[in-house]
């Protein structure tokens, strides 16, 4: 029963802290992973999950050349495009479910552990509401961590959970079955496969095999203690080493944790950089659990903070505009890399847009920085600015399909056809799956009535990007008239 009141009492908090909004919408890398990634809504596509990476799965998801192997992060997008098409909020909501699960294991496994129910308890509700966490929790992408955290976490269990093999080898008996870590390497080895810095998390096997279970209280009946007396100084000293034996753990847990940012910070500092925010997930429980030490009220203070701090961030991850207000309002300059991205989106000052370009040294940000004056002076109906910052994208990145893209719109608006179809040609050579390229082409064959050229590429836009209804009201229309 104490179980499930701890279930419960989770399921509470995280619904309290993390209720999705319904008009939440999917931000920053969401729009690679998710709403560009033809494998997860094309049945006939799923196998080739297992041999993609992340943001460039497919060359429809666009021009990007990086990513990374996590077939099991995009095979669980499946259950999510199938049960909500590209409503943000559902996948939140499975984002807050497998949370909701980690803390839950985080509650058994530290139970097993240490034998102290309130402890675990309150370190896993530290855990549950932790400012840091609302990043993996509200970010679709961000899954990934604690989906590679809940294999883990699985992997641990089995390995803490089944006491008897480790009295059998302090006993010298002979191990009756090996099932728990059968089980166990196959829950390290999807973790590994939802994320890479799961490699890493095999150390913490060793932390607890080697070091939590030959300290573990293991119980002996044949010690029955005298009848009223108890040894004051004894139960003193235990519970000293037991605070001792804790806190070490907590440090060798927290310094597992940071290991890959240690290692790869000073070879990859920008890559380092970006890690930071992943491995605090995983790494934070030895944190929670040194902080459920202090006092109750203390533990309540801190659980009241985070909870508000965690409640209160949860409103910017709703749109990206929201995102950008907020991280507008946090940083200093240089902007960091999460405003940088939503500006390519959204940001009119032109002066900022030209001395961040000016700073970019990879050709590809840089070309996207140009791109983005390029809509800046389109949307107000400059096509010469336009046309002259899209020229000088290609000329910084000839592969970029975007720019020759909207350079075919700005030749259309000046009623250059020619050089219209041109570009978009030539956007069709480098890319002949990009969605965008054949709903443009589409569009310009269904505008000079060649309603067979359009239905033709219509329908190959929507074959990858079955949501984009501009083309599918388009094919319509472009069926009926033929």
């Amino acid at each position: 029963m104490k179980i499930w009141m701890a279930a419960i009492i989770l399921v509470v908090v995280c619904l309290a802290v993390y209720w999705p909004s319904p008009k939440s919408e999917f931000v920053l890398d969401d729009y690679y992973t998710v709403v560009r990634n033809p494998l997860i809504k094309n049945p006939f596509l799923y196998k080739n999950i297992w041999t993609s990476r992340l943001f460039d799965a497919h060359q429809s998801s666009g021009y990007i050349k990086f990513g990374y192997y996590r077939p099991v992060l995009q095979s669980s997008w499946i259950l999510d495009y199938r049960l909500f098409g590209l409503k943000a909020a559902g996948y939140k909501w499975l984002n807050l479910l497998i949370h909701a699960l980690n803390c839950f294991l985080v509650y058994i496994l530290l139970w097993k552990l240490f034998g102290q129910e309130q402890l675990a308890l309150k370190a896993c509700l530290l855990f549950c509401v932790l400012p840091t966490q609302e990043w993996v929790v509200r970010y679709v992408t961000g899954r990934g961590d604690e989906l590679s955290a809940l294999f883990a976490l699985l992997a641990l269990v089995c390995l803490v959970g089944t006491d008897t093999i480790y009295y059998s080898i302090r006993n010298y008996n002979k191990i009756n079955s090996v099932c728990p870590y059968f089980f166990a390497f196959v829950f390290w080895a999807l973790s590994a496969l939802t994320r890479e810095v799961a490699i890493s998390y095999i150390l913490y096997a060793f932390l607890i095999y080697f070091y939590c279970l030959p300290n573990s209280v293991i119980p002996n009946n044949n010690v029955i203690p005298a009848k009223g007396r108890i040894d004051r100084h004894s139960q003193l000293l235990a519970g000293i080493q037991t605070q001792n034996r804790i806190n070490r753990f907590c440090l060798y847990w927290i310094l597992i944790g940071i290991l890959p940012l240690l290692v790869i910070w000073p070879i990859i500092p920008k890559l380092g950089n970006i890690l930071g925010l992943h491995v605090l997930y995983f790494a934070s429980i030895g944190f929670c659990l040194w902080m459920a030490q202090l006092r109750l009220r203390w533990v309540v203070v801190l659980f009241v903070l985070f909870a508000t701090v965690s409640f209160y961030q949860g409103r910017f991850w709703t749109t990206e505009v929201t995102l950008l207000r907020h991280t507008r309002s946090l940083e200093w300059w240089p902007r960091t890399v999460i405003a940088q991205q939503l500006l390519m989106k959204y940001d009119d000052d032109i002066p900022a847009i030209k001395d961040l370009s000016s700073r970019a040294h990879d050709p590809m940000i840089k070309a996207m920085w140009l791109r983005r004056l390029g809509v800046v002076y389109f949307n107000h109906s400059d096509l010469f600015g336009a046309q002259q910052y899209f020229t000088q994208a290609l000329f910084v990145d000839p592969s970029n399909v975007d720019a020759l893209n909207a350079l075919a719109v700005v030749y259309h608006q000046k009623g250059q056809e020619a050089q219209s179809l041109s570009y978009l040609n030539r956007a069709l050579e480098i890319n002949p799956y990009y969605p965008d390229t054949l709903r443009t082409l589409g569009i310009y064959y269904y505008i000079h009535k060649n309603f067979l050229q359009a239905r033709m590429f219509l329908s190959r836009c929507l074959v990858f990007d079955p949501d984009n209804q501009q083309a599918r009201e388009l094919l319509g229309l472009a069926k009926a008239a033929h």
